[in-house]
């Protein structure tokens, strides 16, 4: 949000519609227009990469995206796994591995510890209703 009001272009997608996205323009034959998406923005944000196991096609497209954009734009990510659980989330341990080396090149990484946003607005709910908290 801050990079937008700071007048920079962005664009926000989760991992999972990124690939998906990625592979239907394969499919049809407009990859690399499609690609123009993620790698034109001045900051790129993709959420939830790590949630679900991805495939070999998807851990390519991953890698294209970051490997295109390094050191050209930034990239947000946020994941609820840590780079040394990549291995589990991406189907070649070598992509992972040259996935995070570019990820952390010239990385900040910010590791936020505690419940989500979503759990704690739920308990703020639930406090004013009066009824019970949710354990997370």
């Amino acid at each position: 949000m801050a990079a937008t009001d700071a007048g920079y272009r962005t664009y926000f997608t989760s991992a999972a519609d990124m690939v998906a996205a990625l592979q239907t323009a394969h499919l049809e034959g407009t990859a690399a227009y499609k690609m123009r998406t993620y790698l034109g923005p001045s900051v790129l944000v993709i959420d939830e990469l790590g949630y679900l196991p991805l495939d070999q096609a998807s851990a390519n497209w991953i890698f294209q995206v970051v490997s295109r954009r390094y050191e050209r734009g930034s990239i947000v990510l946020t994941s609820n796994r840590g780079f040394g659980d990549w291995n589990q989330v991406f189907a070649d341990a070598v992509v992972a591995g040259a996935i995070v080396d570019r990820l952390l090149h010239t990385a900040t990484v910010m590791n936020i510890r505690g419940a989500s946003y979503r759990a704690r607005a739920y308990t703020a709910k639930q406090k004013l209703k009066g009824g019970g908290a949710m354990v997370a």
